[in-house]
């Protein structure tokens, strides 16, 4: 299957072998979600696996850190330095003085989380620092569960900051064949996107970062006309009161103001949503990415609350996730594979005191935060850390990201390509494709996975779940189950899945159902109760009121700043492409000549006062730092809003965002919303 995009639909793919090299790839019809279907980012999977900057065999650093200078050595004598590192800086410093961090793959993490746990460290960190989680919170903290839209029995969908043309065409085909079928969808974003433009029965634009005072108009126009459900609200919310005492002061004309959209679409908008039952709003992660991210997002799930649009058919359903952030129906043992050995420490994973809400309900460290960490000491030193799929791009001003790994007295990464991470690293370790290991996966509608490798290793590589569960046994953890690899765990973790004849279930060619998976039953989450403090949805949340800086209701603040002549524009960062997913593909020829230059997104009326003209090249700037890009001329783009993709080496965005630029609920960087200018530069290539 398709790892490039994950942990998301990861479709199906038929590989043709020739030779022992894959030769093509096509979709596997009948497969969940994507059925014989592969995006652009799937298409270039060949390309992907052959790429020249492979990782090849595993390296020792023999010259400065970031001079390349680096010589084969085998995987044992790999494993052994690692494992005296790390525990050497253990018995100087302490176990937390070392750092187990994880980019953007996701399959293997329960391994990693179980290491770090098992070598006595707290300090678990993956990209869901800038990923996903803060979203779950913001769920968490108003329904006390993650919950997810039930598109076959809606009504009206309000697709809020999401593209899905071009981050998960499955949902794309889904809402597709939705709307020939005559469902109804609201699409609401900055961006006119493909959605927008495909979709939409109603498409409202706000400015950058106005979701949340859109979403609060929005309950101010319902609660006014008494649209809402106050039946339910009297059985099942919490602060309701205080709420729509806040919301009064967001009419239509105040609302109009901060978000730019016509008072009349956002009556329009909160009248179909509000009389269309059932119905449901589904807020992408997108919203959070900026430093009132949380309550925005907060803001706009509210008015599913007010509706009651949750627990039943057509409206927001609760999710368990069974395996790797994906649902196949069952309860398996993840969670307590990686809590059985949760070290006893006093001292707190990274952020956990700066970022006190995500401390209480995410089990891993605040990786925003590991910069400052390493680089000042505080609150106790980190000194080593052992990396997998680490990109410093992902960080903001990702070139303080890089210091900080040059001051680690030990860096291990293992990753598939040379990243800017690995020359930065003392050992380097080559992991696999998806197409050279095996993996499970679980899926909705009740299907597990368990693929099988289809090529031999390109090079000496190995899965990373295979390096993870070899380390603990170099490392001489006490951790029998860990130390006996990949199956047992997997044989271990799911269990309660039922699978009677597991070799059998291994050899399968393909997704099969999971025995004693359960159909959700709606209501039966009101019926054995909410897991918030009051036990009922929470439009004034009693988690953060517990902390006197942060503010229980979803309020709205301008994250853009104030006017700034200097840096007029406001600067969204990654919005997606269909032929790009974070920098994993910039280097593959196909996906990356549908876009061969890092490019601006600028309106046209923009373009016109700065004289640009298409493809001329621009210099974006912050305070932070400078890059240089080629202007992309779109109608997509607002006047005073500039949209840029992330991950390229010669223009990395991410570089040009202030570190500070943080929630305070959730510790997410500011990459969708921050000030930039931008000039023309004559005579650049």
């Amino acid at each position: 299957m398709c790892d490039i995009c994950t942990p998301g639909p990861q479709c199906g793919i038929d590989a043709y072998i020739r030779d022992g090299r894959v030769i093509k790839v096509e979709g596997t019809p009948g497969f969940p979600g994507s059925n014989g279907r592969l995006c652009t980012k799937g298409a270039a999977n060949r390309q992907y696996i052959y790429r020249e900057d492979r990782i090849r065999t595993p390296m020792r650093r023999i010259g400065l850190k970031g001079s390349d200078r680096f010589e084969p050595i085998s995987w044992d004598e790999a494993y052994r330095q690692i494992a005296a590192h790390l525990n050497q800086t253990k018995a100087d410093y302490g176990p937390e003085a070392i750092a187990f961090v994880c980019g953007y793959p996701k399959w293997f993490r329960p391994f990693l989380h179980r290491l770090a746990h098992s070598f006595g460290s707290p300090n678990y960190i993956t990209e869901s620092s800038a990923c996903h989680q803060a979203e779950v919170m913001s769920y968490q903290c108003i329904f006390g569960c993650l919950a997810q839209a039930d598109l076959r029995d809606t009504k009206l969908y309000v697709a809020w900051g999401s593209n899905a043309f071009a981050n998960m065409f499955p949902l794309a085909r889904r809402l597709m064949e939705f709307k020939e079928q005559g469902g109804k969808i609201i699409v609401i974003d900055p961006r006119d996107t493909q959605a927008a433009q495909k979709l939409a029965d109603l498409y409202l634009r706000p400015r950058i970062g106005t979701d949340g005072a859109l979403a609060l108009g929005m309950a101010n126009v319902i609660l006014e006309n008494r649209w809402h459900d106050m039946a339910f609200i009297r059985r099942h919310v919490h602060g309701f009161q205080a709420y729509q005492d806040y919301v009064k002061g967001f009419d239509l004309k105040t609302t109009e103001r901060i978000t730019g959209v016509p008072g009349k679409l956002i009556y329009q908008a909160a009248e179909l949503f509000a009389r269309t039952d059932p119905s449901v709003i589904s807020p992408s992660n997108a919203i959070t990415h900026r430093i009132n991210g949380f309550n925005n997002h907060r803001a706009i799930l509210s008015l599913n609350a007010i509706m009651g649009r949750f627990d039943r058919p057509g409206t927001l359903i609760p999710v368990t996730e069974t395996f790797c952030h994906s649902n196949g129906g069952f309860r398996s043992l993840e969670e307590r594979f990686i809590d059985e050995t949760r070290p006893r420490t006093e001292r707190r994973a990274v952020g956990f005191d700066r970022f006190p809400l995500w401390g209480e309900l995410v089990d891993e460290g605040q990786g925003m935060h590991l910069t400052s960490q390493i680089l000042s000491g505080e609150p106790y030193p980190i000194r080593a850390a052992l990396g997998f799929g680490v990109n410093t791009r992902m960080y903001p001003d990702s070139r303080r990201f890089v210091r900080a790994l040059d001051q680690l007295d030990f860096y291990a990464a293992a990753d598939i390509f040379w990243t800017e991470s690995c020359r930065h690293a003392d050992i380097v370790l080559p992991v696999s494709t998806s197409f050279e290991r095996s993996e499970v996966k679980c899926y909705s509608g009740h299907l597990i996975n368990y693929t099988a490798p289809v090529i031999e290793p390109v090079h000496d590589n190995r899965p990373d779940a295979d390096i993870i569960c070899d380390l603990a046994k170099a490392l001489e953890l006490d951790d029998p189950l860990l130390c006996s690899g990949y199956d047992r765990c997997l044989q271990y973790i799911m269990s309660p899945a039922g699978i009677q004849d597991w070799e059998a279930f291994r050899c399968h060619d393909g997704p099969v159902h999971v025995p004693n998976s359960r159909p959700y039953q709606a209501g039966s989450t009101f019926a054995g109760g909410l897991h918030t403090p009051s036990g009922k949805i929470e439009l004034y949340s009693e988690r953060v009121v517990k902390y006197p800086h942060l503010e229980p209701l979803p309020v709205y603040r301008d994250s853009s700043g104030p006017e700034d002549p200097e840096y007029p524009f406001v600067m969204c960062a990654g919005a997606r492409l269909p032929n790009a997913i974070h920098s994993r593909i910039h280097d593959c020829t196909w996906p990356r000549s549908l876009r061969s230059r890092a490019a601006a997104d600028i309106a046209p009326s923009d373009a016109k006062a700065l004289g640009l003209s298409e493809g001329d090249t621009v210099r974006i700037s912050t305070r932070t730092g400078s890059l240089l890009a080629a202007a992309h001329i779109t109608l997509q783009a607002s006047p005073g809003e500039i949209y840029m993709y992330h991950g390229y080496q010669e223009a990395d965005v991410n570089a040009l965002i202030d570190t500070e630029l943080l929630d305070p609920y959730t510790g997410f960087p500011a990459y969708k919303q921050f000030r930039c200018a931008v000039q023309k530069v004559e005579d650049e290539a």
